[in-house]
């Protein structure tokens, strides 16, 4: 009797045994599935971001376009109107490389597709992502300089006394340093570190 008890109480035990790995196998694929969910949508809301910052880039180059062709009937002098252009022209060829540079990162991020790529391909991808963002912000950085010197140059600031210069230069390196903060820190970092965090957990669960 006491036989039979233990038989009994044995196959109970490994019927639950036989259990753990699926119900772990379950969690896991849980897991798995959650991780690829978050990485999908902060990969979605920088293709968001891209796909905004084409549009913008697409008004300002009309914006740019109506500026000129209505610049002779807006009372500037010839030299206001040559000033002018030359300050257009620069924001122009900064938009199409802009737009063409978001295109192509556009296009990276849309072609990384996390549900039929390995865990190791996206995080190759993702990587080379973050690394143009780095140039990119570097490449903004100093943009912005070479706006503010020419921006400088058209408002006529440099005829300006030392004392409001120097009010003026320390008024757009804060502000422009607070945009770029906020742009890339605060929103676009905010989503590629939280597209390699969840590429980690990911590397972590396949791996084990």
């Amino acid at each position: 009797m006491e036989l039979d008890e233990l038989k009994k109480s044995w196959n109970t035990l490994d019927k639950q045994l036989q259990k753990e790995p699926i119900a772990n196998e379950e969690q896991i694929a849980k897991l798995i599935a959650d991780y690829k969910t978050n990485t999908h949508k902060s990969q979605g809301r920088l293709v968001v971001i891209q796909r905004f910052s084409i549009g913008i880039g697409t008004i300002g180059l009309i914006l740019l376009l109506l500026i000129k062709l209505l610049m002779p009937y807006l009372g500037f002098s010839a030299h206001i109107q040559s000033k002018m252009a030359v300050f257009l022209a620069f924001i122009a060829i900064s938009i199409v490389v802009g737009m063409w540079w978001d295109w192509k990162t556009y296009r990276w991020n849309k072609n990384t597709r996390i549900d039929e790529m390995s865990v190791s391909e996206v995080s190759c991808r993702m990587t080379t992502l973050r690394q143009w963002t780095k140039y990119e912000v570097i490449a903004i950085s100093i943009w912005i300089v070479l706006f503010n010197i020419l921006n400088y140059w058209v408002m006529g600031y440099h005829l300006e006394p030392a004392k409001l210069q120097a009010i003026l230069i320390t008024f757009f390196v804060s502000f422009d340093a607070l945009i770029i903060y906020i742009l890339y820190k605060k929103i676009i970092y905010r989503h590629l570190n939280n597209i390699k965090k969840n590429i980690e957990e990911l590397k972590d669960i396949c791996t084990e």
